[in-house]
């Protein structure tokens, strides 16, 4: 019988069991963080000048805890470049944070501090540009007006499997696929990394248009970084790893719609909101954030922000912030600025979900140079092979 004590404490791993070990780890705070009763409060909301969404939350089970006691103590990897391996302790006391935010779901206070630790603070200077865009002003980015969007053809899940067939092709990702999922929402597509798999709703209809953004989006950001990451050999690259590869990943991905011509004002100016949202709505409750946010957004776009700004808490009446979305329009500034001073960045971001410091790595050899980076001829390519 081994005792329990075992294996726990070691300040000396190899990557492998690490690596085991953090992939039995159960953090899915998406999930968790979606309220059960969120039809049901939306409706009361609506149908009231005064009521405040009082969210109910499912729990999971997980052995997190068991698995954190295991990985305590531990100060070096001993098979891997110690700057790799200071990346992975660093990362476990990540995920120890991650874990204690998802448990956390429902106590206000809770959430607030711990999505703040996680993913910071809104500066003043980001909430100014912020501020610029609700107000119109988008001479910094290149964007197409959304009324103004030639949208093509309307195509259904099999059509839009057919479009993605090509996609992975030409891409040299043979291993992936789409896959029909009834567990997702309406019209909704989310990325399966574990599994190579990208999850449709079977009902799916999109416009061309939007199937475009979509590929650029999911597959040309998060698709090849996960999949250069992996081939670097350190797992932890090729999946959601520290706080800060978050902000590379969605402003990357935003960067590639802009470059390709699908970045519109409306999705800007939403995720523009979010940043404002978080700046002043911390101390407001839901219907004083949505009330302020109905001042340039209208009501379901103003109850959207509201509510992905306030997921997480319980009663609404009372303060807190959920702080995650600040990253889309934080992190789509920050790649745009880097960008715009090293064009020859944009390949290093590749080597894997990582963040801007780490692409030093791919200079200094640590990491390979990633082996599929996309570019503005390759989609037009694809689109035209795809008939698109």
């Amino acid at each position: 019988m081994i005792s329990m004590f075992s294996k726990k404490g070691r300040s000396e791993r190899k990557l492998e069991e690490v690596t085991k070990l953090l992939q039995r780890l159960r953090i899915p705070i998406g999930l968790v963080f979606t309220p059960t009763n969120l039809k049901e409060e939306k409706k009361r909301f609506f149908n009231s000048e005064m009521y405040e969404p009082n969210f109910e939350y499912r729990g999971i089970k997980n052995k997190n805890n068991e698995i954190f006691r295991e990985l305590s103590g531990l100060k070096t990897i001993t098979d891997i470049d110690p700057r790799i391996s200071d990346f992975y302790i660093e990362l476990i006391e990540s995920k120890k944070d991650s874990s204690a935010l998802m448990h956390g779901v429902g106590n206000n206070e809770l959430v607030t501090e711990l999505s703040l630790k996680k993913y910071g603070k809104v500066s003043p200077k980001l909430f100014r540009n912020a501020s610029r865009v609700l107000r119109g002003k988008l001479d910094s980015y290149n964007v197409v007006q959304a009324t103004t969007v030639d949208k093509g053809k309307v195509l259904n899940y099999n059509q839009i499997d057919e479009v993605f067939k090509v996609a992975f092709e030409s891409l040299g990702l043979s291993d992936w696929s789409i896959f029909p999922s009834k567990n997702i929402s309406k019209n909704a597509v989310k990325v399966g990394i574990k599994r190579k798999q990208i999850f449709v709703d079977p009902n799916i209809t999109r416009s061309e248009y939007k199937l475009k953004k979509l590929l650029v989006h999911e597959i040309g950001t998060h698709v090849l970084r996960s999949h250069n990451g992996f081939k670097t050999g350190f797992p932890a690259l090729g999946n959601a790893n520290l706080p800060s590869y978050l902000d590379v990943e969605e402003g990357l991905a935003t960067w590639n719609e802009e470059a390709m011509g699908f970045l519109t004002d409306k999705w800007l100016k939403k995720k523009a909101g979010l940043v404002w949202a978080i700046y002043i709505g911390e101390e407001m409750t839901f219907r004083q954030l949505y009330n302020a946010l109905s001042g340039s957004f209208l009501k379901y776009s103003a109850w959207d922000i509201a509510y992905r700004v306030k997921r997480g808490l319980g009663d609404t009446s009372y303060s807190g912030i959920y702080v995650k979305d600040v990253v889309y329009f934080r992190g789509f500034r920050k790649v745009k600025r880097v960008l715009e001073k090293d064009s020859a960045m944009y390949e290093k971001l590749y080597a894997g979900k990582i963040n801007i410091k780490q692409t030093k790595w791919v200079d200094e050899g640590l990491l390979p140079k990633p082996p599929i980076v996309p570019s503005k001829e390759l989609w037009n390519d694809i689109f035209e092979k795809a008939n698109l």
